[in-house]
């Protein structure tokens, strides 16, 4: 049987949930069957080349889409000179652009990956853009996922479409207490301080803000010690550092580290993870985190699909300040029970959906999808 041929169009790699899902289809897909290549913006900032390439997958720089018209002639060319039969378009509202050239060079499969929401806090003209490109959404791909049904519903309005939740691969963050000693002495977290986190994007989105003045009112309110971890990049950094550099008591508590290839460990250092985001398609870090055994915060903005352990996974109304963190104060120790954590993790890790998992399931709609478009122009 003729491989199939699958171009996976990932937008800007920036160590985001989106990028872990692709990397799972790059490593996990079988390559007897298909023959996959990343095509990812030139100006990404965390791009794993040598690892994808390991996974035999062709790693492609394209223009950034904010060049439309170079990023639109370069995808038609590509696409009529590898003769694709399947685009997997995985920039959402966006998506309508490359699937619109994937449509004009009869690419027979078009799929439309949406993983985000409308944010409240995103900025009017950004949710306008959003809502005006999801009514040119259904235009041009013949099938359509997301990892929630609310993720589907306000983009594809009445289309059918699949839900594939997002999986992990649980080995990778399952809780080490070697990492953990390795990484806060490298952080400079002592032995009986209470470290909390936060993984991801730098953008107003994620509302990190909101783990900072958690991080200010337990210092303020305590006599434990505790510092914060904020790992990632965006355009929010320069906002938060300033805050952060305001406060000498912040400024000697709160640790900023560049975005990573890979986070994993980074977990196993934490105490708490914090997830204030307003409007997540998913939350893989909330999963990710509770596969680690930690007790995980979020807002409303994260869907409870991410839910893993009801004792881990809390999840708030509001943003009030007071309540996360006096919901801190009362379920945290000096000195955390490590075999608790690992027992927690061990069992997080046995109920999670595991990558491998969701490729099966990317796999199928693959091969079901070129069999029945195939089967139309035979």
């Amino acid at each position: 049987m003729k491989k199939i041929r699958v171009a996976l169009v990932a937008g800007k790699m920036v160590g985001g949930g989106v990028e872990s899902l692709l990397m799972s289809i790059s490593k996990y897909i079988d390559k007897d069957k298909f023959t996959v290549d990343l095509l990812v913006d030139s100006d990404s900032k965390i791009v794993p080349k040598e690892e994808i390439e390991s996974y035999g997958v062709k790693l492609i720089f394209i223009p950034p889409y904010q060049k439309i018209f170079s990023y639109l002639k370069e995808l038609h060319i590509l696409f009529k000179k590898n003769k694709y039969d399947i685009v997997h378009a995985n920039i959402s509202a966006l998506n309508v652009f490359p699937l619109a050239v994937a449509y004009f060079c009869n690419i027979p499969v078009r799929i439309s990956h949406n993983h985000n929401l409308i944010s409240p806090n995103a900025g009017k003209l950004k949710n306008f853009l959003k809502w005006v490109l999801s009514y040119f959404s259904n235009i041009f791909p013949n099938y359509r996922v997301a990892p929630t049904f609310e993720t589907g519903k306000w983009i594809f309005k009445k289309k059918p479409f699949s839900v594939i939740e997002n999986g992990i691969d649980s080995e990778k963050f399952t809780f080490s207490l070697q990492k953990r000693q390795c990484l806060r002495n490298k952080l400079g977290v002592g032995k009986d301080e209470i470290l909390l986190g936060s993984f991801g994007r730098m953008v107003h989105s994620k509302n990190l803000i909101v783990a900072i003045k958690v991080l200010e009112y337990l210092l303020t309110s305590s006599k434990k010690q505790y510092k914060l971890l904020l790992i990632g990049s965006g355009s929010d950094e320069y906002k938060l550092k300033k805050y952060v550099r305001t406060s000498p008591m912040l400024k000697e508590n709160v640790i900023f580290v560049p975005g990573q290839k890979d986070i994993s460990s980074y977990y196993s250092a934490l105490d708490v993870y914090l997830f204030p985001s307003t409007a997540e398609a998913f939350g893989i870090a909330a999963v990710e985190a509770q596969t680690n055994g930690l007790i995980t915060l979020v807002s409303k903005g994260v869907p409870s699909e991410a839910k893993i352990l009801d004792v881990l996974f809390n999840s708030f109304d509001t943003y009030d300040i007071n309540l996360w963190g006096n919901f801190v104060l009362n379920n945290t120790k000096t000195k955390s029970s490590i075999k608790s954590r690992n027992e927690l993790s061990i069992e997080a890790k046995n109920i999670v959906f595991n990558s491998k998992d969701m490729v099966n399931k990317f796999e199928e709609l693959y091969v079901n999808a070129c069999r029945k478009q195939f089967g139309r122009h035979s």
